[in-house]
């Protein structure tokens, strides 16, 4: 147990260090673009050096730290139990085949519970693909217009780029997180249903061909596990991925402008120069 507290104890120690050593670099990148005129090269080799040595310090100890935390963790092993994570999914799976014959309203109100769980998740996943595929197109609508990028302000480009293509991200982004939580919620819902079902009729001989089961959902799990879609879905990733490099580095100025800029980080921002 100590060494467990010791362990509980360094890393709230060293969260909160961590946090105030990178409060500390981003103070000072304010602090020098505050004080001088950032277009005329306020980043250089000079004042980066002479603002962060007092930050520099405190990285130090911080380094410092991190040594102490691994030197703690040999003078104080604890062994930590590793931690169960529910999978519903294969509790589901492991329940369904246990459900027992049984007859009656209430259990043909179980049966029929269990039905419109997984037909509200299919529902949910229909509707998370659809909101993902169309943020997908209209994001790709936008990027592959040319007339779009014409401008030689990058700053600006970006910034529309954002202002048109970050809402569909972000959308996309909250309807998985919301498909996360309502499938785990139907799920843990349909696995209290099949619990009480068990129950109420143990004894009874298991059938599974009573196991209610959705043809459409099962046929889209089938599809979706199948080695060969697995594949196809990576190779055209794959070839979309190296497509939009392609486009990028050939047919416009991207590579151009990403290699002026790391040139400008270099020599003005770290100092290399």
């Amino acid at each position: 147990m100590k060494a467990k507290r010791i362990r509980f104890y360094y890393g709230i120690f060293l969260s909160a260090f961590t946090a105030v050593l990178g409060a500390l670099f981003i103070a000072t990148a304010v602090g020098i673009l505050a004080d001088g005129n950032w277009v005329q090269g306020a980043y250089n080799r000079e004042i980066v050096a002479e603002r962060l040595f007092p930050v520099s310090i405190v990285f130090y100890f911080w380094v410092a730290s991190i040594i102490a935390g691994f030197v703690l963790s040999l003078v104080y092993p604890y062994n930590e139990k590793p931690v169960k994570i529910p999978q519903e999914r294969l509790t589901l799976n492991r329940l369904s085949a246990r459900i027992p014959q049984g007859s009656g309203q209430e259990y043909e109100e179980d049966l029929k519970r269990v039905r419109e769980e997984r037909r509200t998740r299919l529902i949910i996943y229909i509707a998370c693909s659809a909101i993902c595929f169309g943020g997908a197109i209209a994001s790709a609508g936008y990027l592959l217009n040319s007339s779009h990028f014409t401008s030689h302000d990058k700053n600006q480009a970006m910034l529309d780029m954002l202002i048109n293509v970050g809402p569909w991200v972000l959308v996309a982004f909250a309807s998985c997180i919301a498909m996360t939580l309502l499938e785990k919620s139907s799920q843990n819902r349909e696995i209290t249903v099949l619990k009480h079902l068990i129950a109420s009729n143990k004894g009874n001989p298991v059938i599974v061909a009573n196991t209610p089961k959705n043809a459409v959902l099962t046929k889209i799990q089938a599809f979706f596990a199948n080695k060969y879609t697995k594949l196809g879905v990576r190779i055209g990733v794959g070839v979309i991925a190296i497509t939009f490099i392609f486009v990028g580095a050939f047919c416009t100025e991207g590579a151009r402008d990403v290699l002026l800029k790391a040139i400008n980080i270099c020599t003005e921002c770290i100092g290399l120069g």
